[in-house]
């Protein structure tokens, strides 16, 4: 039809100026086809390509138990140009160092099996002076004292859940450009403002659109229902834990929903989470607290159920 590029709304200003930079600078040029249709993608992929070329030599491990989390990470890695993979605990991500030495590792704190704060510390005691792999700490506890509590534990910076790309960006440039100043660790970055008004924070959703790659399947489709299907397993876990009045059990599985319900943008859910993994209370109110939370999901369901269809009319 003769269209030169194309962009999703919202545009961002600088997404916008690069367009056009790219279609002036084929002004005049062969007719326009679809291979050289300027996208969103094509302008991320020049980007990588021109100014990044390091950063497919940079090897990123993510060390994270949450699936919905996991998949989050990794698409935002490979969005900016980093080749990654992820581990389930502490304890593989040790096998997997052991196989070949990582650049990165972004360390959720809290894993089954070994937690961020064991596999750190394993990992400094292995490497001595020899070597110094940068460690980035991911928690969903978003308190001032959190980022002093993962130095001391020997991690180099500090990053809040749900993971925004353009600060995981911002801190992934500052450990792998030596030019970029303020190299170092960062303050801990302040938990994600939600708007109000809707069961499922639009912005966060729209954050997950950004990372769509081209000639995929649809990402928030896969993680809505990757979010579903895992979280009724582990809410059947949680139902358990809190009539058994097991603590350890019922925070780490509070904990794991907490995580993926804010990646999802399910702001709601993830406060009953997190009051559910604070302090012990009496079984009663453990068993109140979890009904609230049942009631929370179905209406949590229905909305991501109604994004599902959205995307597909």
């Amino acid at each position: 039809m003769g269209i030169a590029a194309y962009l999703q709304k919202p545009v961002r200003q600088s997404q916008l100026h690069d367009c056009l930079t790219a279609v002036m600078a084929s002004a005049g040029s062969e007719q326009i086809t679809v291979s050289k249709l300027v996208t969103q993608h094509s302008l991320r992929e020049s980007q990588v390509h021109e100014k990044d070329k390091t950063l497919l030599s940079v090897r990123v491990l993510v060390a994270e138990d949450n699936p919905v989390n996991q998949k989050v990470a990794l698409a935002q890695l490979y969005n900016l140009g980093y080749h990654a993979e992820a581990v389930p605990n502490g304890l593989v991500l040790l096998q997997a160092l052991e196989m070949r030495p990582a650049d990165i590792i972004l360390m959720d704190c809290q894993m089954p099996e070994m937690d961020g704060f064991a596999a750190t510390a394993e990992i400094r005691r292995r490497e001595g002076r020899a070597r110094h792999t940068i460690i980035i700490a991911m928690t969903a506890n978003a308190f001032d004292g959190d980022h002093k509590i993962c130095l001391a534990a020997g991690m180099d910076d500090y990053l809040s859940k749900p993971v925004k790309a353009e600060v995981l960006r911002q801190k992934l440039e500052r450990w792998t450009k030596p030019d970029v100043p303020g190299k170092g660790l960062s303050k801990g970055t302040a938990a994600a403002q939600h708007t109000g008004g809707s069961v499922i924070d639009q912005a966060q959703l729209a954050g997950l659109r950004e990372i769509q790659q081209p000639g995929e399947s649809d990402l928030v489709t896969e993680l809505i229902d990757l979010f579903l299907n895992e979280s009724a397993s582990q809410l059947k876990a949680l139902r358990e834990a809190v009539i058994d009045n097991d603590t350890v059990e019922l925070r780490r599985l509070a904990h794991l929903l907490k995580g993926s319900s804010a990646n999802i943008g399910a702001r709601s859910m993830a406060d009953l989470y997190e009051e559910m993994e604070g302090p012990d209370r009496p079984n009663g109110e453990g068993v109140a607290l979890f009904a609230r939370i049942e009631k929370e999901f179905a209406v949590v369901s229905e909305a991501l159920k109604a994004e599902r269809r959205g995307i597909h009319e």
